[in-house]
């Protein structure tokens, strides 16, 4: 099994919920699935993680989730603070963005929101 296996199937085999993360009552993540939509809405992010890899590297990585996401017909959007960052799979419309991550089903909506993720992640 690929290591992209486990989010792609987790991600495909939902059909339809919501999920709210909170730390210290404090909302952090929603996690809201429908029929051919995901969205990962990170409203607050309270702890930091070290030695992450960088920006390239973490969307090349996800190149093969989206192509999976896509095959299955399925967007995944992931939001900060409620405002649209990047989406992959069936909806994504790369634009330039195809020049960096070399995949046709990554849409990066806001570069700087999207560094703002990638310096805690």
């Amino acid at each position: 099994m690929k290591s992209i296996d486990l989010p792609a199937n987790f991600l495909t085999s939902l059909e339809s919920g919501s999920l709210k993360i909170t730390c210290d009552d404090t909302p952090s993540i929603n996690f809201t699935a429908t029929k051919d939509s995901r969205i990962i809405d990170i409203i607050d992010i309270p702890i930091k993680i070290s030695k992450k890899p960088g920006i390239i590297k973490q969307l090349s990585e996800a190149k093969d989730l989206a192509k999976k996401l896509k095959q299955e017909n399925i967007t995944l959007e992931i939001r900060l603070q409620g405002q649209p960052v990047l989406k992959l799979g069936q909806k994504a419309n790369p634009k330039l963005a195809k020049i960096v991550t070399l995949s046709g089903d990554i849409e990066i909506t806001d570069l700087k929101k999207l560094k703002k993720l990638s310096d805690v992640f």
